[in-house]
């Protein structure tokens, strides 16, 4: 009866197919959890569902520094999500998610409104240490910062796909071939998976002297890619190595990467270095954390000279340095420390300052995504934004978790002499349920 209804959900899954999602890169969740007898969700032993639902509320002042933004203040989202794992055999697994997401008020945008259709539809055949997943999925890497479930957002980032994974002793393989889906903001289960924005690669983690390393190589091609050089197609290959791990009360996670490629005529030489340095004071009362992150990625020195020069963080975590998600990892360095403290097991307080700057002068700054934000003419100023945050996080049952956060952004120099310059205040509150 399982192979029966499994048959039948591998039919529903169409049009799409993908892959599972990767949690971290040494954390490879393949098998699914068994159903307990006394869950009421477990309708049978094979299949066992989970769902989430989130509401959040949005407070957000002077977008892009512009006090005249037409969206400027409240809104609301909601995320209401349904998964089933089946397990029809113990070489045959799948997953299937629906989600809503629903915006009111701001800005509508597809990474926060998407009316109803699959989130996730794959089939995964092997075991845990070696299979092939096809289908529809959630998917990120490492630490998030070339390819990221985007969590943050309302709409999670999803991909139609092929992934296949082996664990060789203390190594693993990945290796993947997906295709970016575009979301519809209205209408149901109508979201494709969109053939301008594909990504392939393979990512390999294994043991260091110290922590893990992880070594990877990205080839990503987008139609009609805007940078500061033009608009053209664009195809742009990532070579990354990444270390990361703990050593007593001090942890870690280090990045290098080089892109090489081409965007139409004009060839692509750009790098990022990130380094997150930490320290838990595990004897003191709250147990807090210190952690530094300094980090830089490369401008576009020349426009005109036939090479583009700007680092692309591809498919990045949406919040890359706040929940505001304001500013992207391209053309600037930053220093950004954090203090973390756990008043109770169940809550954590944090507060956050980050200082950031232009790395080339004559490069424009960028949102998350790699839009341009503001073009380089008028100011050589480097100096963008100061910004500062705190929030406070509960989990106050397995279930319910709430979140309270604020976030105040003052512009630089930069920002003063190139246009709107009001500062930016952010207030968010999350409400989420998941079972």
């Amino acid at each position: 009866m399982r192979i029966l209804f499994f048959l039948l959900l591998c039919l529903a899954l169409t049009p799409s197919l993908a892959l599972a999602q990767n949690q971290s890169p040494d954390q490879f969740e393949v098998t699914i959890p068994e159903a307990k007898a006394n869950d009421p969700l477990a309708l049978f032993p094979w299949l066992q569902l989970s769902g989430e639902v989130r509401e959040r509320a949005t407070f957000i002042s002077d977008i892009e520094f512009d006090p005249d933004n037409e969206f400027n203040g409240w809104f609301w989202t909601q995320r209401l999500s349904l998964t089933g794992d089946i397990e029809a055999t113990p070489w045959l697994r799948g997953r299937v998610t629906v989600q809503s997401a629903l915006q009111e008020g701001g800005d509508i945008s597809p990474v926060e409104r998407n009316v109803f259709d699959l989130q996730e539809g794959w089939v995964e055949i092997g075991n845990e240490d070696a299979f092939l997943r096809l289908g529809r999925q959630e998917f990120q890497l490492g630490s998030a910062r070339l390819l990221s479930a985007r969590n943050g957002t309302n709409v999670k980032r999803t991909w139609d796909g092929g992934r296949g994974f082996v664990r060789l002793d203390d190594w693993t393989v990945d290796a993947f071939g997906l295709v970016e889906v575009e979301v519809e903001q209205t209408g149901v289960f109508n979201d494709f998976g969109d053939y301008d924005n594909t990504l392939a690669g393979a990512y390999v983690t294994g043991p260091a002297p110290l922590g893990k390393v992880d070594l990877y190589y990205l080839y990503s091609a987008f139609d009609d890619r805007t940078t500061i050089e033009n608009t053209a197609n664009q195809q742009r290959h990532s070579v990354g190595i990444r270390s990361f791990g703990e050593y007593g009360p001090i942890f870690w996670n280090w990045e290098a990467i080089y892109q090489f490629g081409q965007q139409g005529d004009i060839d692509i030489s750009a790098w990022t270095v990130a380094a997150n340095t930490g320290y838990r004071f595990n004897d003191l009362p709250w147990s807090p954390e210190f952690l530094l992150s300094t980090n830089v990625s490369s401008g576009d020195d020349e426009q005109g000279d036939g090479t583009l020069g700007t680092f692309d963080a591809l498919f990045p975590r949406g919040s890359y340095f706040s929940e505001l998600a304001l500013l992207g990892p391209s053309n600037f360095y930053n220093i950004h420390p954090y203090l973390k403290a756990h008043p109770r097991d169940d809550v954590l307080i944090w507060v956050d300052v980050n200082f950031y700057w232009r790395f080339d002068p004559d490069d424009a700054i960028y949102g998350p995504p790699g839009n341009i934000i503001r073009v380089p003419g008028g100011s050589d100023e480097p100096f963008v934004n100061t910004s500062f945050s705190a929030g406070i996080e509960w989990e106050a049952t397995e279930n319910i978790f709430l979140s309270l956060l604020y976030t105040h952004s003052a512009p630089g120099a930069f920002i003063e002499a190139t246009g709107p310059d009001a500062s930016i205040n952010f207030l968010e509150f999350t409400l989420s349920y998941s079972f």
